[in-house]
């Protein structure tokens, strides 16, 4: 009511909601909706950019050699690594000492991961069991075995290493390749697990850091896949040998299977040139 008793209509400011009001009300619901979506939005933003951010940084400390030679030492250590290998002396003797793993050339990185996907896949004795590890964890892994290095080693000998494992490698193929023509390869293969048995000298003497003897075991070992592969050789030669043989062999059966034909036909035809001869009288 207004002050002479007149009841005043809402909107013009009585009790309840005026027209008037509602407009008011209105402009400053669509204010305050205004400024909810930019307060909601701009903290959308900041919190898609934090996330992307550390998800960055988490992909960079997982890149970051050092960060995974960090984990994989963690990861060592939680799965009880060290109850059957030793590095720098400490822990057990059941598996090879890996206090210079990083130093056998044969182990790069896809080996470390095959083996640890699979022991026995690289390893065929290996007593290792499978652990079941992913593949971040095998990663890790892999970087901490390849740190582990006492001392470097030269870069003449780490050469001819690797020479000697390429060799090897060569030869078991040619091996291979000549055993699927149908030789016999026995003496190949005991020249080739003779060669291997230098290269797993080569790989105690690096384990051990004795390398006392190391440029004659691996210079035994290329030799001994230098024969391999003359032999591999000899074999494809008396292969293509026996390919031209066979070529020949068979050019004469065709030959003398055209002449035999031409024979029969001579034959056939001077029999019925006779017996109308014969006819005619």
């Amino acid at each position: 009511m207004n002050e002479g008793g007149r009841i005043l209509s809402p909107s013009r400011g009585g009790l309840g909601w005026g027209w008037g009001d509602f407009r008011v009300n209105n402009k400053k619901s669509k204010n305050i909706f205004k400024y909810s979506y930019k307060i909601t939005l701009s903290l959308f933003i900041i919190t898609f950019a934090y996330l992307l951010n550390t998800s960055s940084l988490a992909g960079a400390q997982e890149t970051n050699p050092d960060s995974l030679i960090s984990i994989g030492k963690e990861v060592y250590n939680l799965k009880g690594c060290s109850g059957c290998h030793k590095i720098a002396g400490s822990g057990g003797d059941m598996g090879p000492d890996l206090t210079n793993e990083g130093n056998i050339v044969p182990h790069d990185a896809a080996w470390h991961k095959k083996h640890f996907k699979d022991p026995q896949s690289v390893v065929p004795n290996s007593t290792m069991p499978n652990l079941s590890l992913s593949d971040k964890e095998i990663n890790a892994l892999t970087a901490f075995m390849q740190s582990l290095r006492s001392v470097d080693l030269p870069k003449d000998i780490e050469g001819t290493i690797k020479l000697a494992h390429e060799k090897l490698d060569e030869a078991r193929k040619g091996i291979d390749e000549i055993k699927k023509s149908g030789f016999n390869v026995d003496n190949l293969e005991v020249k080739y697990i003779d060669g291997w048995t230098h290269l797993e000298t080569i790989n105690n003497m690096i384990y051990t850091h004795n390398l006392t003897g190391v440029s004659k075991e691996t210079e035994d070992a290329i030799n001994l896949a230098k024969e391999i592969m003359e032999d591999v050789h000899s074999y494809k030669k008396e292969l293509e040998h026996r390919i031209v043989q066979g070529l020949i062999l068979i050019v004469l059966f065709v030959i003398i299977g055209v002449l035999v034909f031409i024979k029969v036909l001579t034959i056939l035809n001077a029999s019925e040139q006779a017996s109308k001869a014969v006819n005619s009288k």
